[in-house]
């Protein structure tokens, strides 16, 4: 699977683009139109409509996560999309693109930011991926053959890895305004949420069914991600969290094997 069709979908199904994150989280709606989440949620939430800023467990979260000297995040993910309201970077001429669609991924992504290494694991039903982005190098690693293959990368371990969380809202609250929180379940297990509605940075040019995007996180009793869910017109991305850590628990991610053979790049 190619990249580009991963940023893709996340990019056309989400929305077009975000700034930079904005001071509208502080900002509360009474807004009461359903986030139409298809998860198992409680049917009587208990609902806050207004909360500090500083109190919101995304900001301690993953706002405290993105500033450490290390991030590690295995998650799983569901795409579930209306193919025939999304343009396909294929060909027209495609019939399998139209549709109700799912598509599911499970991957690890992990960097080092005092030596400026990043790495992903990623399998999905379109292919699978695993490379290691080190000295301005984007390593490739077949493990089947044993072999890797490598490129220059125009960009920073921080670039590489923010392709794989905050460009695909993976704990951002970029142009959100904050709806409310409270207290639901989800897959059985009492959690709390917050809700955000998140705003396009150019209303211009956004697609319609892409204007109303609401982003949903479910946090633990000790406050830790358990889900994020995301919701537009066209579809749903659901993100369940295996582990988030400051530390790397798995240093393979990031690690070059030794004894791997160099092959060229076609």
């Amino acid at each position: 699977m190619k990249k580009r069709i991963f940023v893709f979908l996340i990019t056309a199904i989400i929305t077009a683009s975000f700034t930079a994150c904005s001071d509208k989280t502080a900002d509360t709606s009474n807004s009461e139109q359903s986030s139409n989440v298809s998860v198992s949620q409680s049917s009587q939430e208990s609902k806050e409509d207004s909360v500090n800023a500083t109190e919101l467990l995304v900001m301690k979260s993953f706002g405290e996560l993105w500033m450490s000297d290390n991030f590690y995040i295995d998650v799983n993910m569901k795409v579930e999309y209306d193919a025939s309201s999304v343009e396909s970077s294929q060909s027209s001429s495609d019939s399998s693109s139209s549709g109700l669609k799912t598509i599911r991924y499970s991957f690890i992504i992990a960097e080092d930011r005092v030596n400026m290494v990043a790495g992903l694991n990623m399998i999905s039903d379109l292919g699978s991926r695993c490379e290691i982005l080190k000295d301005n190098y984007l390593y490739t690693i077949d493990h089947t053959n044993r072999t890797y293959s490598k490129k220059l990368y125009e960009g920073t371990a921080d670039d590489y890895g923010s392709e794989y969380t905050t460009k695909i809202l993976l704990g951002s609250v970029n142009n959100c305004v904050f709806e409310n929180t409270g207290k639901t379940t989800y897959n059985g297990a009492d959690v709390t949420f917050e809700k955000f509605k998140v705003t396009p940075s150019d209303e211009g040019t956004v697609d319609p069914s892409l204007k109303e995007v609401y982003m949903t996180y479910y946090f633990d009793s000790n406050g830790i991600p358990v889900a994020q869910v995301i919701n537009t017109a066209n579809g749903t991305t659901t993100f369940e969290f295996n582990r988030i850590s400051d530390k790397i628990e798995v240093t393979d991610i990031i690690e070059i094997p030794k004894d791997y053979k160099e092959v060229s790049v076609e």
